[in-house]
């Protein structure tokens, strides 16, 4: 049961949630350590046995990891920020980690275990990664704990209408009638049934499947054993289709001189290398009064820094830099922390951080999308080009409004929208002439909506930028913004032209 709010609780109960959100910090820093051993280990040279059980090891600290965040969010009362950005991941290696956890799991119990992928499955999904993690793993466990012999099949492939179906196959006995009637109840197991277990499985993966909006499938296969299957319609899988993720590709870093400020060795070593990764030059220092002194010296593009560190803070670090002077106030912040209760996050918000990264890193995707969002917000003097030229629009999000706005006014809507596009250059173009930050506000604010619903998510990167620039009155930044931005609208209304021609017939006056 979560702790009573701070407002009414008791000091008792206050001290419990201080105390566990000091646990928790120390639990995440701890599996970061191994995560991060693991990730900067050379497994190669091992003997194939010894590599698969230390990608198991690997596996099962990432979901601990994401468990121990789930537990004390109902150990503290923190609840689930909706809203949040969507994390996209790369379908093969996630498939992938799961069959090297799953695979030692079922050797040892003298079981085969194997993965049969289809060949039109998609790069790139967008559910939630934790969730049908949880989900299979929940499925496997099953099917390794009742199949006596044989072998346990994860199979994926894609279905009628671009749904993409999960199979977890085994060679037991199959779902009794005592177990079909109470299949997903709390705790559902016939009495009569031998085996050990608690029978949450079946009710976990119930409740995070309607959480990530997948359909649940059980049935009894012909000559023993049970197929259990999650399929997981177009619009729960597909990014970009109900909640848009905003940086497909890792940012280019090249020549961006960055400082990370960290004093964990691990850490140092794991970020290092994937800010050279990135192609940062990457200066690191190891306590907070070092990191403020080099960051007073305006050369960095880029920090990166720890909360807990010896000598000064993080977060005194970046108070102190956002109350400095000159051009080295604006630079983009990354903190970097265990601590990821809300309270902790307003802190380091409101002494000027520009995003967070939860230790432990998951994977260089996760770490190259945290600095995307931070560089949408600042911009980083020094480094190369980072926002990817969209396509003027994504055809995905302009048929949903067509369709929205029925056949009779799609003609209506292409043309509605090119004019509010060239209302907004027109405005961005005098406000940036004028150095009129508040009209440069007011523009970049409808660009963001406009870009945002017909899918060109470079062009929304590039708004935010803009309109963080003129937020902060800084002539430089938004200056040099205004031209590239200017000219992908000029690009995008000519596209919504020749789409009014093609499509009805006419172009968009």
């Amino acid at each position: 049961m979560p702790f009573p709010d701070d407002a009414t609780g008791s000091a008792s109960h206050k001290s419990r949630r201080k105390r566990a959100a000091m646990l928790g910090h120390d639990m995440r820093a701890a599996i970061s350590d191994i995560l991060g051993g693991l990730a900067l280990s050379d497994l190669s040279s091992l003997d194939p046995d010894s590599r698969r059980q230390l990608q198991r090891v690997e596996s099962a600290a990432e979901q601990l990891a994401r468990l121990t965040d789930e537990t004390l969010a109902l150990v503290t009362g923190e609840t689930e920020k909706r809203g949040a950005p969507a994390h996209h991941s790369r379908l093969g290696p996630f498939l992938s980690r799961i069959s090297a956890r799953w695979q030692a799991h079922a050797e040892e119990r003298g079981l085969g275990f194997r993965l049969e992928l289809g060949e039109d499955l998609p790069g790139t999904i967008g559910t939630d990664a934790a969730a049908l993690e949880r989900i299979l793993s929940n499925l496997i466990s099953n099917a390794v704990k009742y199949s006596g012999a044989g072998t346990v099949t994860l199979r994926v492939h894609m279905g009628p209408k671009e749904a993409l179906c999960l199979h977890v196959i085994d060679t037991g006995p199959g779902f009794s009638d005592a177990a079909i009637s109470q299949l997903f109840e709390f705790a559902g197991r016939p009495a009569d049934n031998s085996i050990p277990g608690t029978g949450l499985g079946l009710h976990i993966v119930r409740e995070l499947s309607q959480r990530i909006r997948g359909q649940l499938q059980v049935e009894n296969v012909r000559g023993g054993g049970a197929k259990v299957s999650l399929v997981l319609p177009r619009t729960a899988w597909a990014p970009g289709v109900e909640a848009p993720g905003r940086f497909d590709d890792l940012p280019d870093l090249s020549g961006c001189p960055v400082l990370l400020a960290e004093d964990n060795e691990t850490n140092q070593l794991l970020i290092r290398q994937m800010l050279e990764t990135l192609g940062a030059d990457c200066t690191l220092v190891s306590d907070g009064q070092a990191a403020a002194e080099a960051l007073e010296t305006g050369q960095y593009g880029l920090a990166l820094i720890d909360i807990e560190m010896p000598r000064l803070s993080g977060i005194d670090v970046i108070r102190r830099l956002r109350t400095g002077q000159g051009p080295c106030n604006s630079i983009p912040v990354l903190a970097v922390t265990a601590f990821v209760l809300s309270a902790n996050r307003d802190q380091i918000y409101a002494a000027g951080a520009d995003g967070i990264l939860a230790k432990p890193i998951m994977s260089l995707e996760a770490f190259g999308e945290a600095i995307s969002r931070v560089l949408s917000k600042r911009v980083c003097r020094g480094c190369g080009p980072r926002v990817r030229e969209d396509a003027p629009f994504d055809r995905v999000h302009l048929d949903r409004l067509l369709a929205l706005a029925g056949p009779d006014r799609g003609l209506e809507l292409l043309t509605r929208m090119r004019e509010d596009f060239h209302t907004v250059r027109k405005g961005l173009e005098e406000g940036c002439t004028k150095g009129d930050t508040a009209m440069i506000r007011a523009r970049t604010h409808v660009l963001i909506s406009l870009a945002g619903a017909i899918g060109n998510e470079s062009l929304l990167a590039r708004a935010e930028q803009l309109n963080g620039a003129a937020r902060r009155q800084m002539p430089v930044d938004y200056i040099s913004l205004c031209p590239p931005v200017m000219r992908q609208i000029g690009v995008l209304c000519d596209a919504l032209s020749a789409e009014a021609a093609s499509r009805y017939g006419e172009l968009a006056s």
